[in-house]
């Protein structure tokens, strides 16, 4: 590259120095691309482990609080056949607990559930306490929430 008025550029000077016996090998090294892919390998490898883990970890938690949520949503449907306070609130726990309990993946010691009536509203509460479950503490991923808490209401005495 020697421009048109005949004086040598920066590029031509160190392209004429790399020709020389010296810059030879180290040509020689740039061209060599054995161990490229190793090293990107090494440098992805944990950002597609951290994906991954939390895609895995966060799925598991919100399968948990849907089943949490269903399981209040059939207590408080299970509720309205209830002719006192009383009843509905047995009513509404028992089927909440039946339901946590046939999906098979709950600790049921972690479980609770409350039910409040106020007015014409019965409101039901299951809670979980998933800090036991060794799919939430995966490596390299933050811990979603422990406590899962969902709630169901549904109006009482018709429209």
């Amino acid at each position: 590259m020697v421009p048109k008025d005949g004086t040598p550029t920066l590029c031509a000077y160190l392209a004429a120095l790399c020709d020389t016996a010296i810059c030879r090998p180290t040509r020689r090294i740039r061209a060599d691309r054995a161990g490229a892919v190793l090293i990107e390998f090494a440098i992805l490898i944990p950002i597609l482990m951290l994906f991954s883990f939390g895609i895995i970890s966060y799925s598991w938690w919100y399968l948990l609080a849907n089943g949490v949520q269903h399981a209040a949503s059939d207590g408080a449907r299970a509720s309205i056949a209830g002719l006192d306070a009383a009843e509905r609130q047995t009513m509404a726990v028992n089927k909440a607990t039946d339901n946590l309990r046939a999906i098979g993946r709950y600790d049921m010691r972690q479980a609770q559930v409350s039910v409040v009536e106020q007015a014409n509203r019965l409101t039901v509460t299951v809670t979980y306490d998933a800090g036991g479950d060794a799919n939430l503490k995966l490596p390299f991923v933050p811990a979603p929430p422990s406590r899962i808490v969902q709630r169901a209401s549904i109006l009482l005495g018709g429209l």
